[in-house]
């Protein structure tokens, strides 16, 4: 039976993430992105595809080593999409990533920025603990259903 992804898509990590991690394949998405980052960052390891999917001119691709990114310093435990969306050659995906370190369990949230340069995705940045986004009633719904939200989840 082949390994699950680590990003918990429900697909084999050999057809999941691998692909983008060996460099076979790009993101279609910036929810696939951000998976295959958390992915990354739970096998250890893979330090240079972190550093390459992080926007070009951030200062991180600079400042850090695919050497310190590679380390795994914690054991990344569960992933949950709250949120995700694409505006263009902008998207936005709210995650909760649980992980034990030292063997405390602990949960980060993170609302992060992507960017698409010449058919790529990119990681810009995150903000952690983000404040709760307001929902207009007469906006989408935040679920994704495409309705508006007071005839959906507000209603």
């Amino acid at each position: 039976m082949p390994a699950p992804c680590p990003c918990q898509s429900g697909h084999p990590y050999a057809t999941c993430c691998a692909p983008l991690h060996r460099g076979e394949a790009v993101a279609a998405t910036c929810e696939a992105l951000m998976r295959s980052r958390y992915s990354a960052f739970a096998l250890g390891g893979l330090g240079d595809y972190l550093l390459a999917t992080w926007a070009p001119g951030r200062p991180e691709r600079r400042e850090l080593s695919a050497a310190a990114l590679s380390r795994r310093e914690a054991e990344w435990t569960g992933l949950e999409i709250i949120s995700s969306q694409e505006r263009g050659r902008r998207g936005e995906v709210e995650f909760k990533a649980a992980f034990l370190a030292e063997g405390i369990s602990h949960v980060m949230h993170e609302r992060s920025r992507f960017i698409r340069e010449e058919g790529h995705w990119y990681y810009l940045d995150g903000i952690q603990n983000p404040p709760a986004e307001k929902v207009s009633r007469n906006g989408p719904c935040p679920c994704g259903s495409g309705k508006k939200a007071k005839r959906c989840c507000m209603g």
